[in-house]
């Protein structure tokens, strides 16, 4: 999905309208940084919050939203990977809930925040990311 840039944008998407769990991620410092929104593509919608060392991109389709972890740099993690390489393993009916990755998130904040910041952390990540996700017991 293309997102759009805030200066050709008259009004932003809020991260409240997409994904409401995660507003406290903007008293963490990260700021609105480019959006899009398709309301004839069955109102999907994107944004992405900037920060530093590491930015999150989420995506509303159909209901359902999908939240990155990365930078332009690192490359992009989905969110719930991120949290299992900081160590809180994730049962796939987890998978995919917003409020309860929200929740890991603040939970692992200063984790995340390290991986990113450290660039062997974030090659680990890289490696891990690729490996297939171990089944539940």
């Amino acid at each position: 999905m293309r997102l759009s840039h805030r200066a050709n944008l008259t009004r932003m998407i809020d991260l409240a309208d997409i994904a409401p769990a995660f507003t406290f991620v903007v008293g963490k410092g990260l700021v609105p940084a480019a959006s899009d929104y398709r309301p004839h593509d069955f109102g999907i919608a994107a944004l992405v919050m900037a920060g530093t060392p590491f930015s999150l991109r989420f995506e509303h389709d159909r209901g359902q939203v999908f939240v990155e972890a990365g930078n332009h740099a690192a490359g992009w993690y989905p969110l719930e990977r991120v949290i299992e390489f900081v160590g809180e393993g994730l049962s796939s009916h987890r998978l995919g809930e917003p409020a309860t990755l929200a929740r890991l998130l603040q939970r692992h904040w200063n984790k995340v925040v390290a991986v990113f910041a450290d660039p062997q952390q974030t090659l680990q990540l890289q490696a891990f990311a690729k490996l297939p996700r171990q089944p539940d017991r």
